[in-house]
């Protein structure tokens, strides 16, 4: 780029003008972060832990409100089961966890 005069810079009021405003802009950014830092705002730090909090006792169980259900459907008015037989069907299983009697 050619500049009048051999110069390497053009300065203008609107150049000056918006090196201004990024200048606050930064600084007002720099301002709220050193607020957070220093006073400890917008900080949610949430830890919980419940170590065995089912006992090999516990019993959870529909009475318990332990609920599943699974189906398959095509949102029309079928009726009929709409998976065929061959891909296979779904089974629940029932494991259960705790200290063995053998140890």
């Amino acid at each position: 780029m050619k500049l009048d005069a051999g110069g390497d810079d053009v300065r203008t009021i609107l150049g000056a003008l918006c090196s201004f405003v990024l200048f606050l802009i930064v600084l007002l950014f720099a301002y709220l972060k050193a607020d957070v830092l220093i006073n400890k705002k917008d900080v949610d730090i949430l830890s919980t832990l419940n170590d065995n909090f089912f006992t090999p006792d516990d019993v959870i169980d529909y009475k318990s409100g332990f609920n599943i259900a699974a189906a398959f459907t095509g949102f029309d008015s079928e009726t009929e089961d709409i998976l065929d037989p061959t891909y296979g069907e779904i089974v629940f299983m029932h494991y259960y966890w705790g200290v063995q009697e053998d140890g």
